[in-house]
Order: structure tokens, then C-alpha cells, then sequence
């Protein structure tokens, strides 16, 4: 008999774990499709579920923080945020999450310091060079009290989006943003050389367009 009672309550336990992944499956697949249609309302009400379901989901837990950011509830995205880095604060999406939020809310240097983070912990990753690249080429208070772009952040700019670029060849946002820290830079040559590439990489892609039309603008007054 006692045996008998174990194995039922084993199997009620069971279905409910089940029926817990199926329900946090069904909220989460719901939430990120309106997040990615916009629809940041909607999708928070629907991760907010997920993630009572699951607190330990690093994708539900990001997925939360950027309906947030979408919504401008900046604490609360960075709240969630760091649940998702308490999960396991190897993972570096969280911690990228998190600095786009801070760039958009005015805190540069905090943004930069994650995203020195995020190649620490994974230094092949070119998202994170790409966006550390152009966030250190964003204007912020500097130790005298002026807001400005450091020369040493530009030259930080350089050297990430030279590694970005030397590892991927082709992606045209890291050629763009690294022409624009060569400009920023002084180094005219480097710029015109850049930009050049940059056109010829828009040539090949029709939703590239944009990039051939600013690199043609930025070889115009190079001249």
C-alpha cells in the first residue's frame, strides 16, 4: 500500500512538472512573439507569467527585461537583468541586454564597462566589439566635469572594431562604425580606405542601400 501511495504521488508530480514546461512554454513563445512585433504591453504580461513559472530561465528572464526597456521602465529591465545573471553570470546575453538598456537611458560609461565584461567573458564575441565600439565613441562626463568623447575611448573604439573586422570581413556595420572612429580619429587615409569598402560591401546587398549612400556622403567630404 505504501508503495503504492509513493508511486502516485510521484506521477502527480511529474504531470505537474509537465504541465508547468507546457504552460511556461506557451507564455514565453507568446511574450517574445509580441515583443519582436513591439507590442511591449502585451509581451510583458506574458513573460511576467514565464518567468513566475520559471525564474531560472535566462532567455525568459532577458526576454522580461528588454519588454521593459521597450516600455522605458529602465529599474525594472535592469532588475531582470540581474536575475538573468544570477542564473549564471557566464551567459553573456544578459549582460549585453543590459548595456544596450543602459545606452539608451544615458548611462555610457556603465554600458561600456559591461560590455568590457562581456569580451572578458567571451572576447570572440562580435556583437559585443561592434557595440563596445560604437558606444566608446558616444560623448559622456568626463573626470573634469565635461561631457566629450575621450581620446582613449576613441582609440578603445579602434582597436575592437579592427578585431571585429579582421574576424569578419564582410559585416558592414562593423566596417561603418570602424570608418567612423578612423574619422573621429583624424586618420584620413584609414577613413577613405574604410568607407570604400563599405560602399562595395552595400553594392553586393540590396538591404544594404543605406550604408552605400553614407559612405558615399563620407568619401564626399573626405575628399
Amino acid at each position: 500500500m505504501r508503495k503504492l501511495l509513493l508511486a502516485l504521488v510521484l506521477a502527480i508530480g511529474l504531470a505537474a512538472c509537465g504541465d508547468s514546461a507546457e504552460e511556461f512554454d506557451k507564455h514565453f513563445a507568446a511574450g517574445q512573439a509580441l515583443l519582436d512585433q513591439g507590442k511591449y504591453d502585451s509581451a510583458l504580461l506574458e513573460l511576467q507569467r514565464a518567468v513566475e513559472i520559471n525564474a531560472d530561465s535566462i532567455p525568459a528572464q532577458v526576454a522580461l527585461g528588454n519588454a521593459y526597456r521597450g516600455l522605458k521602465r529602465y529599474d525594472e529591465a535592469h532588475a531582470a537583468f540581474r536575475a538573468a545573471k544570477k542564473v549564471d553570470r557566464y551567459i553573456v546575453e544578459p549582460h549585453i541586454a543590459s548595456a544596450l538598456t543602459r545606452v539608451e537611458s544615458g548611462q555610457v560609461e556603465m554600458a561600456i564597462n559591461e560590455l568590457n565584461h562581456v569580451i572578458e567573458l567571451d572576447p570572440k564575441n562580435l556583437q559585443a566589439k561592434i557595440l563596445l565600439g560604437r558606444v566608446s565613441m558616444m560623448p559622456y562626463r568626463q573626470p573634469d566635469g565635461t561631457v566629450a568623447v575621450s581620446k582613449a575611448s576613441l582609440e578603445r573604439a579602434e582597436l575592437n572594431l579592427e578585431v571585429a573586422t579582421q574576424s569578419a570581413p564582410d559585416n558592414i556595420e562593423a566596417r561603418r562604425e570602424l570608418a567612423l572612429a578612423y574619422e573621429k580619429l583624424g586618420k584620413t587615409p584609414e577613413a577613405i580606405e574604410t568607407w570604400t569598402v563599405v560602399r562595395e560591401l552595400a553594392a553586393q546587398k540590396s538591404e544594404a542601400a543605406k550604408f552605400g549612400t553614407e559612405a558615399d556622403a563620407a568619401l564626399e567630404r573626405l575628399k
